[in-house]
């Protein structure tokens, strides 16, 4: 395999990984934010009662932001795992293709590089 192919094959590689890493920041990065907005709404409860959280104005922009996420919700929690999950077996198959190449390079020794 020649130089400029190894480099090709890097460059998809490189591409394969920014497109399946965007498809999967696109599906987690959501799914943090929905459970940060849990979280509050939980704390809210903890620190005020029910009845003073819920007429706060502050659990009725969480709730609004739940009741959002939850209408448009698109299994964004199964997707999340799939790309994740992409991601990973593609690092391990890279590392152990990698290794492979790595250990079976070919070397050529000082005694045929004289002749």
């Amino acid at each position: 395999m020649n130089t400029n192919t190894k480099r090709m094959v890097l460059a998809a590689i490189a591409a394969f990984y920014v497109v399946v890493g965007g498809l999967w920041a696109s599906n987690f990065i959501p799914l943090k934010h929905f459970d940060a907005q849990m979280a509050r709404k939980e704390k809210l409860i903890d620190k005020m009662g029910f009845s003073a959280a819920y007429d706060s104005e502050e659990y009725q922009k969480t709730e609004a932001y739940l009741l959002n996420n939850v209408l448009s919700y698109e299994g964004k929690v199964l997707k999340a795992r799939r790309f994740g999950s992409i991601i990973l077996w593609g690092t391990i198959a890279l590392a152990a293709g990698g290794g492979v190449l790595f250990m079976t390079r070919g070397r050529k020794t000082a005694q045929a590089g004289a002749q």
